[in-house]
């Protein structure tokens, strides 16, 4: 009888080494965290940009995926994305490109990720900008991107090179938002318009991180301010503002908003306007307050 117990817990024990072998590729891919994945797909997407191919990373866009950049209206689904990076690929010749990620913040089923890039082009030109990007976890747990945007750390001298009017995407329909989210963004637009950097910069966490059209990333609330301060400097005056959302995402301590903005301006007797389009994280505070702790803003080139 002995013997026979003996031969079981041998026997077990043999199928459990087998199991274990079997596994092991599961257990791998179950055990990826987040910086392996972004570092895998930050990889691929270097080598589709110096390769000049799309196909390289088709696989991270759906039916639902964003793509804000500078100088561009939004662009809508893969198909359209496709289009975008076919065109620019095909202008572009890249000897190198770096990524690297500066923060990540993880949800349930979303994971924000900004980041720095540079380009060298064959011509031997740099060019510097940042990228915020969400991404979206799928059933098998690979992500994909909701929403991807970068722009640049300066003003280009020829946007031209950057615009891709072959896509023809239709910008989506502006959206009805939560009351609580929409009283926050109405309170903001009034802090724009009346420009006091101070109530500007109070929209935001004291840790927030803001990447802004043509600029550096700046960092913490008191750096907004200055940047503000900056920014409100010459006189102008806000004619008209509407900000569109087109798409938010509810996550455990906020939103994440997509939108655009269109404005009218003044400035010493000439007239103009701007639009842009963004993404936002709004991050519930201890007082229950809502405050931007993440936002790209980016310009379309008329």
């Amino acid at each position: 009888m002995k013997k026979y117990i003996s031969l079981v817990f041998v026997l077990v024990a043999l199928l459990a080494c087998e199991n274990s072998k079997n596994n092991k590729v599961d257990t791998f891919e179950q055990s990826e965290t987040v910086e392996d994945l972004l570092q895998e797909y930050n990889q691929k997407i270097s080598n589709a940009t110096k390769t000049r191919s799309f196909e390289i990373i088709r696989d991270l866009y759906d039916q639902e995926s964003l793509l804000m950049t500078d100088y561009n209206p939004l662009i809508v689904n893969s198909d359209n994305i496709k289009i975008y990076y076919d065109t620019v690929f095909a202008r572009q010749n890249i000897k190198e490109y770096d990524r690297q990620t500066i923060d990540v913040l993880e949800f349930t089923n979303r994971i924000i990720e900004i980041g720095l890039f540079t380009k060298v082009f064959e011509n031997s030109e740099k060019l510097e900008g940042k990228y915020f990007n969400v991404w979206k976890k799928d059933t098998q747990g690979k992500l994909k991107l909701r929403a991807e945007s970068f722009g640049y750390l300066r003003n280009i001298d020829d946007p031209s090179i950057f615009l891709v009017p072959e896509v023809t995407t239709s910008i989506p329909k502006v959206i009805t938002i939560p009351r609580e989210l929409e009283a926050y963004i109405a309170l903001g637009k009034n802090n724009v318009i009346t420009r006091v950097p101070e109530k500007t910069a109070d929209s935001y966490t004291d840790e927030a991180m803001y990447l802004p059209f043509a600029n550096t990333i700046k960092i913490g609330k008191s750096v907004l301010i200055d940047h503000y301060k900056a920014y409100y400097h010459n006189p102008a005056k806000i004619d008209s503002l509407e900000l569109m959302t087109y798409a938010y995402d509810k996550v455990e301590n906020g939103y994440i908003k997509y939108g655009g903005f269109y404005v009218d301006w003044t400035v010493q007797g000439f007239s103009g306007s701007t639009a842009g389009n963004g993404i936002s994280y709004w991050r519930r505070e201890k007082d229950n307050s809502l405050r931007i702790h993440r936002q790209i803003g980016l310009h379309i080139h008329k």
